[in-house]
């Protein structure tokens, strides 16, 4: 059995009409972390992890059916479109030629070391006595083969990569970042120690309680990123069993003019980049808000953003990497902040967020967060802010010009898996939040975290 009967089994599962797709992966995957705690502080490899699976899914007027198995080869082909061809009450007439448990994709490792990059940041941010570090490093290499039930097979490499450093003392977290990436390019290490020794010195600032009930927050170094991925991007993401809140509500004004917003699967070397879906479709960039205006929703159409982490997950459209329009000058911000009519906080990094689809309420953790008042800065203790997305939407105040655009990235759980997502955004002002005392959130984990 060839990559032809491939197809014919990829094509047998399917009705006249619908579409489906058989995807082939072989994944390896890497981990690698330092803990100067440890008695030999040292660069352990603490992961080295391979897998190859098949999955089928098919998509049809009716309900969507999904079949994955283990294996690579044409016999896990037959098998999960057989799967798919059962659960949609069709009869199966795909078994044709020998099919073999030969793989069709390969399982190469990473190019990128994660052993080497914990080493490079360690290089970069030596150890002082009084400081404890936690470095850890993962990169993954996943071939990916796609069978359109309809079309020629595509096939593409996505080798993603990500590093979190944890700073402590006597045990106490004081600074944390991360940097994440998509491809072979060699990721900006020196930014990461850079964004480190920041934050370690916002550490040292003193701090201040309690929190102001009502803030607004000015959201810098990319954390306008996680920010619009709960207000925005769950907001949009829509399928026919739970309907997006903005649903009809095409071409109306959802949010504030100044915001331009599209997901950018392609964007070079960004988080949550992709070629193809799980459709074997090409990915496109998509707008969303076009000043304001809802100009397109992240649906489960033919020719939706479908992904799936892997396998063991249905896929469902999901958002890969945002985009913001920035600003042409500072002056709209600038103008902005100082209109502002509560205490403005400077969110330098969000943590856990969560938005609820049932009446969009969204929480977000603000973890990294000064408030300056006179001549002194001080830190804030991590705390919540909450409100409708659809309402945070409309109050945005400001968004900075283009030499504030920093990148964000972060793995997104939901029922589809856990997926690299990103974002690429200028800084924002927010309209007015509550605040709420901190307690932990669990929908959206920091790139890397999840071994830790």
């Amino acid at each position: 059995m060839s990559d032809a009967a491939a197809r014919a089994s990829a094509a047998a599962m399917v009705s006249d009409g619908d579409l489906g797709c058989v995807v082939i992966r072989g994944r390896r995957r890497m981990v690698a972390v330092h803990r100067s705690t440890e008695a030999a502080a040292r660069i352990r490899r603490i992961a080295d992890d391979a897998e190859q699976t098949t999955a089928a899914f098919a998509l049809g007027p009716g309900a969507s059916a999904y079949a994955a198995v283990a294996g690579a080869g044409t016999e896990a082909v037959q098998h999960a479109a057989r799967l798919v061809a059962e659960r949609r009450g069709g009869r199966w007439r795909g078994d044709t030629g020998v099919a073999t448990p030969d793989s069709l994709v390969e399982s190469t490792p990473p190019d990128l070391d994660p052993a080497q990059i914990v080493a490079d940041f360690l290089a970069m941010w030596p150890h002082t006595g009084e400081l404890e570090i936690c470095a850890e490093a993962h990169t993954s290499s996943e071939h990916r083969l796609f069978v359109p039930a309809r079309g020629e097979p595509v096939r593409e490499v996505v080798q993603t990569g990500a590093a979190v450093v944890d700073i402590l003392r006597a045990g106490v977290p004081i600074a944390d970042s991360d940097i994440a990436w998509t491809g072979t390019a060699v990721p900006d290490i020196a930014a990461l120690a850079e964004r480190i020794d920041r934050a370690v010195h916002r550490g040292h600032a003193p701090h201040r309680h309690p929190v102001p009930a009502r803030v607004q927050l000015l959201l810098l170094d990319g954390s306008a990123g996680p920010f619009l991925h709960e207000v925005c991007g769950h907001l949009v993401e829509s399928t026919r069993q739970r309907p997006s809140l903005l649903a009809g509500h095409e071409a109306r004004a959802v949010a504030a003019e100044i915001l331009t917003v599209a997901d950018d699967p392609g964007i070079p070397g960004g988080f949550g980049a992709h070629r193809y879906t799980m459709l074997g479709s090409p990915a496109r960039r998509r707008a969303l808000l076009d000043e304001g205006r809802l100009v397109g929703l992240l649906a489960d159409t033919p020719d939706g953003p479908w992904r799936a982490e892997d396998a063991r997950h249905h896929p469902r459209p999901r958002m890969s990497h945002l985009t913001v329009e920035p600003a042409r000058t500072a002056e709209q911000l600038d103008e902005a902040i100082g209109a502002a009519t509560v205490p403005v906080i400077e969110v330098h990094r969000l943590g856990f967020g969560s938005l609820d689809h049932r009446d969009g309420t969204v929480v977000l953790e603000v973890k990294d967060a000064t408030l300056c008042d006179g001549s002194r800065t001080h830190r804030l203790e991590p705390f919540l802010v909450t409100a409708e997305a659809r309402h945070i939407l409309r109050e945005v105040r400001a968004v900075g010009c283009a030499a504030g655009v920093r990148t964000w990235s972060a793995y997104c759980l939901a029922t589809s898996g856990r997926l690299p997502v990103g974002a690429t955004v200028p800084s924002l002002l927010t309209g007015p939040l509550t605040t709420l005392p901190h307690r932990s959130l669990g929908a959206l984990h920091a790139a890397a975290s999840s071994d830790r």
